[in-house]
């Protein structure tokens, strides 16, 4: 691996937003484009990005190099707050928002409302993580060319610093299960895995079953 020494990690400002919302859209299939399952990037970035960079962003931490945003980590400590947040403010609002522009009229929209009723059937979204363990949750994407370089370690390391000072109890992220080079970095920091959840996925004009790992590190379980 290259480190990069020019690398600088800091807590996000409104100007990355617009970098780590491409970011965000530019590897939102394990890596690759959104455009793989859905083409509407302007809704998937505010469905995944808005609560951190709009409600939580002292907990978004951004990558640079020589000047250029190349990744980040979206942190949340408080999961509950969280999922109010979405609930009432975020996702209402890009409900309307996806109505007015059509989206609803896509067969892709449709494709992809019909493999989350079909990961619900299975039970993918019955997962019983202990909260008071895991309070925290984090996302984290690397642009493509800088891959490989020790910038994801870095900021896991930026956030596992701000998650303990704040007395946090531990962490959790979640990983699709194919995702093979992601499950090993999240083992080389330290997390271990919780559950697996069966999940479908679409696939050309049907869908695929896959699944999602929930991993954990618990701060207070290593004292």
């Amino acid at each position: 691996m290259t480190v990069v020494n020019s690398l600088v990690i800091r807590q996000f400002t409104p100007g990355d937003r617009d970098a780590v919302r491409q970011i965000c859209c530019d590897t939102a299939d394990c890596g690759n484009s959104v455009e793989n399952f859905f083409s509407d990037r302007g809704i998937v970035a505010d469905l995944v990005t808005e609560y951190y960079t709009d409600f939580e962003p002292q907990s978004l931490w951004v990558a640079v190099v020589e000047s250029e945003v190349v990744g980040y980590l979206m942190g949340c400590l408080d999961a509950k707050y969280y999922l109010k947040i979405t609930l009432w403010k975020i996702l209402p609002k890009n409900l309307f928002k996806a109505f007015i522009r059509g989206t609803f009229l896509r067969q892709e929209t449709w494709r992809l409302l019909r493999t989350a009723f079909k990961s619900m059937t299975l039970g993918g979204f019955k997962r019983d993580i202990p909260e008071e363990q895991y309070p925290a949750h984090l996302h984290i994407d690397i642009k493509e060319a800088f891959r490989n370089r020790h910038i994801g370690k870095e900021l896991i390391e930026k956030f596992f610093q701000q998650a303990s000072a704040q007395g946090i109890a531990g962490i959790q992220v979640s990983v699709r299960g194919d995702n093979h080079l992601g499950r090993a970095f999240f083992e080389r920091m330290g997390f271990s895995p919780l559950g697996e959840f069966p999940m479908a996925m679409p696939s050309g004009k049907s869908y695929k079953i896959s699944s999602t790992v929930i991993y954990g590190k618990n701060f207070q379980k290593e004292e």
